[in-house]
């Protein structure tokens, strides 16, 4: 079994905190921020609950990321992935 890229994964968590009134095909096909998709904040905190408990990351609720597209947040998401640096 393959795992799903990150940004696929995300797509697919987004569309199902909308209930379905957005696809993922029309999230990863998107060149627009979410928030003009119609994704609203009840999904964005649906969301951010799902990747918290799926990914076992904390996602810090600072400034506008979470308004912006699905790269900014599957970049973002990639950084709390990422193993922390030594130093």
């Amino acid at each position: 079994m393959t795992e799903v890229p990150l940004r696929e994964r995300l797509a697919r968590t987004i569309a199902q905190c909308c209930d379905g009134a957005i696809s993922a095909e029309e999230i990863l096909a998107a060149d627009c921020p979410l928030a003009a998709m119609g994704v609203d904040s009840l999904a964005l905190v649906r969301f951010i609950d799902a990747v918290e408990s799926e990914l076992h990351v904390l996602v810090e609720l600072d400034g506008d990321l979470w308004m912006r597209d699905l790269d900014s947040i599957a970049g973002y998401v990639s950084g709390l992935l990422a193993p922390p640096t030594g130093g």
